[in-house]
């Protein structure tokens, strides 16, 4: 085989390999449920989620001191906030129902479900002072003031992730992909 014609196949396997790597790279791997800064918009956090799965959205109510719990059920493109739990009716605390909202009690405890309503993302202040916001995600508690500094705020988010983003926030976290202990 001449010279010529060896390097036209080189270049085309160079060619196709190259076309694959970007297909491979932006094509979405994963959902996540993402923590970013909202004044830098970088990823602070992310966890591997899929429709239907659930999280809480932990605080401490800052007159009551007892927690409250917002339960967020993940859509496909969306979060849902789906329940709230709480001990006692404090200043900013649901007290009245709509549409088919119900509310039992339910271990010394207020629970109002079937709120469901969707959000695209969830905006939030971290507590400077009271608030110890916290995520609950698949049973492991974590404080969000370990992400990210008490009055900054962040946003929660479904993300899909594709290999070039994975990499992106794998390289600026000094390798960590998601919380530690």
């Amino acid at each position: 085989m001449r010279l010529w014609m060896q390097k036209r196949y080189l270049y085309y396997g160079i060619g196709a390999g190259v076309i694959l790597f970007l297909l491979l790279g932006t094509w979405p791997m994963a959902t996540t449920l993402t923590l970013s800064s909202n004044k830098e918009g970088t990823s602070l956090w992310s966890h591997p989620v899929s429709p239907g799965d659930r999280f809480i959205i932990r605080f401490t109510h800052s007159v009551d001191k007892t927690d409250v719990d917002e339960v967020i059920r993940v859509g496909k493109e969306d979060l849902i906030i789906d329940s709230t739990v709480y001990q006692s009716f404090g200043a900013g605390l649901p007290s009245t129902l709509h549409g088919e909202e119900t509310m039992e009690l339910e271990d010394g405890k207020m629970r109002i479900d079937h709120l469901n309503r969707p959000q695209k993302s969830i905006d939030l202040f971290i507590g400077q002072v009271v608030a110890n916001h916290r995520l609950v995600v698949d049973g492991k508690v974590i404080p969000l003031k370990k992400l990210s500094p008490p009055g900054t705020s962040v946003r929660l988010s479904v993300e899909r992730e594709n290999l070039f983003s994975y990499l992106r926030r794998c390289l600026s976290s000094g390798g960590t992909l998601a919380f530690s202990d």
